[in-house]
């Protein structure tokens, strides 16, 4: 390998998921072995820095900062300040369904619309004759009997 490890790899090597090129790269380039080795003493630093806070504030012998403490009692105390939070939690959820319930009824109002016009057209297509053609129907008779009007027969 002749290119340094990327940030990608040093990260995949810090959660366990390294090449063999990888780690043979990191014994040979003396810079790819600095970094990845400032990167672990960062993150061991860092889990250690958690763990002492959090067993620190866990016993109730030591007194929480006073920053922390009033932050605690505000929230804990004033349960008046949820409500609005709740008011705009619901109403965000409300405006969904208000909005779906509209889009079905403005549907379901097209679809009928669809349906009265559909029948207007069938009742037009299913006539003989075009309405302003009717009364000139009763005027002609119809030879139903196979004969011309020229007298010949069939």
């Amino acid at each position: 390998m002749n290119e340094h490890l990327s940030s990608e790899q040093i990260s995949r090597w810090m959660i366990g998921e390294r090449s063999a090129q990888d780690e043979e790269h990191a014994r040979e380039c003396p810079e790819c072995a600095a970094k990845v080795a400032r990167f672990e003493s960062a993150i061991t630093l860092f889990r250690q820095s958690v763990q002492d806070c959090g067993e620190r504030y866990a016993r109730p012998d030591i007194p929480l900062p006073a920053g922390v403490r009033r932050a605690r009692r505000s929230f804990a105390a004033r349960p008046s300040r949820w409500a609005p939070v709740a008011a705009a939690l619901v109403l965000l959820a409300a405006i969904p369904i208000y909005t779906n319930s509209r889009e079905r009824r403005r549907q379901a109002e097209m679809a009928r619309a669809d349906a009265a016009l559909l029948e207007q057209v069938d009742v037009q297509i299913s006539r003989a004759v075009p309405a302003p053609m009717e009364p000139l129907v009763s005027l002609v008779s119809w030879n139903t009997s196979g004969a011309s009007h020229t007298g010949e027969t069939r």
